[in-house]
């Protein structure tokens, strides 16, 4: 029996799960095991060597955001476990690890270590997964930033919403990015996540898009499930388009029968505020940390930090703005 050889989250991201590519990365030889990351269907799976004639239960196979099959490659009998879901990516590697270890160290059968893992991971991967609420707050914040660019660029404008295809950034808008950023704070204080979140694709400039969100008065405001709606009115007379938007919030965990969850109510304490990540912005990147800490940067696995904007940005309705985001 071989040595497993996990990675983290971030260096997976960065190795192995990468846009317009299909890799691996091999855990252990014996017995076979590979987590992949598929950059092209923005999948995140992990396939195992079980026993030929193996067959997935039924209780593998009815999930909503999971895929589970058995196939034959090179002449071994693999089981794939996989999704596409961008909102369960991060989680679903976790997932594949542990399997992967109930397999090698408890020396399970495939089939038996994915069951008793789905158990343990029921709150996370279940059918009726509901958004937690940092995730509902990022998303209304998309929401919200895709409503205005409907409001000036028409329908088609939801090609610019990426996030849900995985890519690194929320929006593009020909060569500008737009990583959106929503807090309930009244300050514009966000959280950032690893090191490769404010650096823009190649030949692109990257725009940081503050959301300040808070209670909402008697009959007022908005909720998470009444914007979708309102988007929902927007794209239903194009029947493509809504089906495009509906496949979107999927991607992203939403899921129409459970939009009685999300009836919490906001108001927008402030217009949206627009930075540009460049030199001046306080980022932390991995050629930052490279400079600072030389060979040693190499041992920082991940890293999340908050920064305040407060000050820099511009807001909407401003002509730094406009020049911008469409209006």
């Amino acid at each position: 029996m071989s040595t497993p050889h996990h990675l983290s989250w971030e260096n997976f991201r960065s190795t192995v799960f990468i846009r317009g590519q299909q890799r691996v990365h091999r855990v252990t030889n014996s017995p076979y095991i590979e987590v992949f990351g598929d950059g092209v269907l923005n999948r995140v799976g992990i396939w195992l060597e079980t026993a030929p004639g193996t067959a997935v239960p039924p209780e593998l196979s009815k999930m909503t955001f999971i895929t589970t099959q058995v196939f034959k490659q090179k002449g071994r009998t693999l089981l794939e476990i996989a999704t596409s879901a961008a909102s369960l990516q991060r989680q679903f590697y976790h997932f594949a690890v542990a399997v992967a270890e109930r397999v090698i160290v408890e020396q399970r059968e495939p089939v038996d270590a994915a069951g008793l893992e789905f158990q343990c991971f029921a709150d996370l991967l279940e059918e009726k997964l509901l958004l937690g609420p940092e995730r509902q707050l990022g998303l209304l914040g998309e929401l919200l930033f895709l409503e205005r660019l409907v409001g000036t660029g028409g329908v088609v404008a939801l090609d610019a919403w990426l996030g849900p295809m995985g890519e690194p950034h929320d929006f593009r808008l020909q060569k500008r990015e737009f990583e959106v950023k929503t807090t309930v704070s009244p300050h514009r204080i966000h959280t950032i996540h690893g090191m490769e979140q404010l650096v823009p694709a190649k030949g692109c400039s990257l725009y940081l898009i503050s959301v300040l969100l808070g209670p909402a008065g008697a009959d007022d405001g908005f909720s998470l499930s009444e914007k979708i709606e309102q988007l929902r009115g927007r794209f239903g007379p194009v029947t493509a388009r809504l089906k495009q938007f509906t496949a979107a919030l999927e991607s992203c965990g939403f899921r129409q029968a459970d939009s009685e969850h999300y009836l919490r109510r906001f108001a927008m304490r402030r217009p949206m505020g627009l930075v540009r990540v460049d030199k001046n912005f306080p980022a932390l990147t991995r050629p930052s940390i490279q400079g600072a800490l030389g060979q040693l940067a190499s041992r920082i696995e991940s890293l999340q930090y908050d920064v305040s904007v407060e000050g820099l940005e511009c807001e909407d309705g401003t002509a730094g703005f406009s020049a911008i985001v469409p209006s």
